[in-house]
């Protein structure tokens, strides 16, 4: 209903004030008297108040009233016109929130083959009534408001893999809502699954702990990217299952999937959205495509990523197998979630639990939206930071994930960032929690968003460098040339990129990248700023890239496909461009079989030498030199008191010249673009090349 069409509203702005909105079209917005009445004990009373300001054709009036929540009020003018009272203003208050603060873990169904207990929490509404249903049957049973605002049943029955749904009513509206603590949902979150848990219970594998961020090196991949492409050998295309195949090859014999992983060397699998998001059909799966950045459920599992998307368990069974085989191949898990806003506000399951509270707004009320997606999540709020604590929780214990990247963290506020780094550290000591850190402008002041401005407050969480990847590639202009490019006037800048000391806190916080999901591959961004040079030329600058980030103080990013310089046609925002454009290309990986060995032999060195790995500044600094030689090429020194060797020299050229350097003899060549050889303390290092000297 258009709200110019209405002539009386009233909204509870506190506990204690009721504001009503009187057309000025209706007897000129004028009433020299308002009633309020308690429907359930029929009470009314005269309210007293005062005339406010005239907003968008309508007076308002301030109005003193004592309101319970949970109960239906109703407001009369003095011409008998009625309107009931929303209360979904209230929800912005701070009373509100220290008074319907919930601290129970019971939130959600839990299930004995005796009894279901489902606890919901919404505070706001005046009723809600369980929905049960199975094969044809369906049941209701009317729901018990507790304190905090929390709403229980408990159905006497044997409910494992039964349907649910909250019909929840506010004054003479209701609507149906899955539970938003549900453990699993049937397809496009048509509602939800009781689930027992024994049934799911998670596996255990012991992995080497990660003392230090530095140790991981981390590859970025999206679960259906991974196994669309028919040339990789993977069966369950497009599935959480695909990452639980083994022996998987291409047509020329070599290793696809996980055994590829493996044999590349990283540490750490960071998983693009595995939760549920919104605008994929999960019926018809092939038919739509995303990335998954637009969530619809935060604890549910994807279902266009499970083989049968109605069946519960296998929403989280599947998804558990594919974790457990990553963890049976000496990889951990990151998962990357979205908690800085939703998909549609008005849609998801908690805006229909409470309405107005789970979203930020600002002082007018206004949906604030930094995150450019129209809504931006109310992390502040004490019931929406339990809700993000509980279901990362949920992601670590139940499905095992080893840490978590935030898209859009500088959306979050700090507190909440430092709470999940305690909970997840708590839960395993070797848990990882980074993230995008730009400044969105959200509406929270600047100082309380977790951005890489304000690092130093939360010092055990990692920030994405964009100053390293706009050094080194150029920035998101796809012409813009960086120092691995070719713009030797970044020579200097490139070096303190290298260790960045200035613009972190601690050396773990540094998230060195060049290449992810979001704008153009580094490949395809050197094919249109290079157009000039030949291919050999240009796959040679993007084997420098990837080079420069696995060498530098700090933690490495490698995006899926970078290593065989995958493309996505010169697409640069692929978020829904589909499966010919975003998927893994493994024929690359034969084509390019060479260039992944280079990539695999930098990674084995940076494992083996802790001196690529170094987390104390001060030992960086007494370990570490790096040189311009003539404003070109970049001498990056490295030594150690242990490890595979003592003493590296490695060399970027991204220039054309050949530029001579004086070297020990007792030095080797471990790696070289080039057939370089030290004779007599003298090397050559020719134009766009890279070399690794150790002794």
């Amino acid at each position: 209903m258009q709200r110019q069409s209405i002539r009386m509203y009233a909204e509870a702005i506190a506990f204690d004030v009721v504001k009503v909105y009187l057309s000025k079209g209706y007897y000129n917005g004028i009433s020299p008297k308002f009633y309020i009445k308690d429907t359930l004990t029929t009470e009314q009373k005269l309210l007293h108040g005062d005339m406010g300001q005239e907003e968008n054709g309508f007076n308002t009036y301030l109005l003193h009233a004592s309101v319970i929540l949970g109960r239906s009020y109703v407001i009369s003018d003095a011409y008998g016109l009625t309107c009931y009272v929303d209360f979904s203003p209230i929800a912005l208050t701070k009373e509100f929130d220290d008074l319907f603060y919930y601290d129970g873990d019971d939130l959600g169904a839990h299930y004995t083959p005796g009894v279901t207990t489902f606890k919901v929490w919404s505070p706001l509404s005046t009723e809600v009534t369980l929905k049960v249903f199975r094969n044809g049957t369906t049941l209701f049973f009317p729901m018990k408001r507790e304190e905090k605002g929390v709403y229980s049943a408990k159905v006497f029955k044997d409910l494992d893999n039964w349907n649910y749904l909250y019909e929840i009513k506010m004054n003479e509206d209701s609507v149906e809502s899955c539970d938003p603590y549900a453990y699993a949902s049937t397809a496009n979150m048509a509602s939800s699954v009781v689930i027992d848990l024994n049934k799911v219970k998670p596996k255990k594998y012991p992995l080497k702990a990660v003392e230090h961020y530095t140790d991981a090196i981390i590859y970025e991949v999206g679960v259906r990217d991974f196994s669309m492409d028919g040339y990789g050998g993977l069966r369950h295309k497009g599935k959480f299952l695909a990452f639980s195949e083994t022996g998987n090859k291409t047509v020329m014999g070599h290793s696809t999937g996980v055994d590829y992983l493996e044999k590349l060397g990283i540490t750490h699998v960071q998983l693009m959205p595995i939760n549920d998001f919104a605008t994929v059909d999960e019926d018809h799966p092939y038919d739509f495509y995303n990335w998954g950045y637009d969530p619809a459920q935060y604890n549910v599992t994807e279902g266009s990523y499970v083989t049968l998307p109605n069946d519960g368990y296998r929403r989280i069974r599947e998804c558990q197998e594919m974790i457990d085989n990553l963890h049976r191949h000496r990889m951990r898990v990151i998962i990357d979630v979205v908690y800085n806003h939703m998909h549609d506000v008005n849609k998801n399951t908690l805006e229909k639990t409470c309405p107005y509270y789970f979203f930020r707004r600002d002082e007018n009320g206004n949906l604030s939206n930094g995150s450019w997606c129209g809504n931006d999540l109310n992390s502040k709020g004490k019931m929406c930071r339990k809700y993000i604590l509980d279901t990362l929780k949920r992601w670590q214990v139940l499905y095992g994930a080893d840490g978590f990247r935030m898209d859009l963290m500088g959306i979050v506020d700090i507190e909440t960032v430092n709470m999940i780094l305690a909970q997840g550290k708590k839960i395993d000591p070797s848990f990882m929690l980074y993230g995008e850190g730009w400044n969105m402008g959200t509406a929270i002041p600047e100082n309380e968003r977790t951005t890489i401005e304000n690092n130093h407050q939360t010092p055990g969480v990692g920030f994405f460098n964009d100053h390293f990847r706009d050094t080194l590639r150029g920035n998101n202009q796809i012409e813009t040339k960086g120092y691995v490019s070719g713009d030797t006037y970044k020579t200097n800048e490139a070096i303190i990129c290298m260790a960045d000391y200035q613009k972190f806190y601690s050396i773990e916080q540094n998230l060195n990248y060049i290449e992810c999901h979001d704008n153009a591959t580094m490949y395809d961004k050197i094919n249109v700023s290079n157009v000039e040079e030949n291919d050999l030329c240009k796959e040679r600058r993007c084997l420098m890239g990837i080079g420069m980030t696995i060498f530098a103080q700090g933690i490495p990013f490698l995006h899926a496909g970078q290593e065989f310089f995958d493309t996505k046609q010169g697409n640069n925002n692929s978020y829904n461009a589909g499966d010919m454009v975003n998927q893994l290309d493994w024929g690359r990986r034969d084509r390019y079989i060479e260039v992944t060995k280079d990539v695999a032999l930098f990674i084995k060195l940076r494992k083996n030498n802790k001196c690529f790995r170094m987390f104390d500044y001060d030992d960086m600094r007494a370990h570490l030199e790096i040189n311009n030689l003539n404003h070109r090429m970049i001498e990056y020194h490295v030594w150690q008191d242990e490890g595979e060797y003592r003493d590296f020299r490695i060399y970027f050229n991204p220039s054309y010249d050949k530029i001579d350097v004086e070297i020990d003899d007792d030095y080797k060549v471990l790696y070289c673009m080039e057939n370089e050889s030290i004779v007599n303390r003298h090397m050559t290092v020719t134009g766009v090349s890279m070399v690794i000297c150790a002794r």
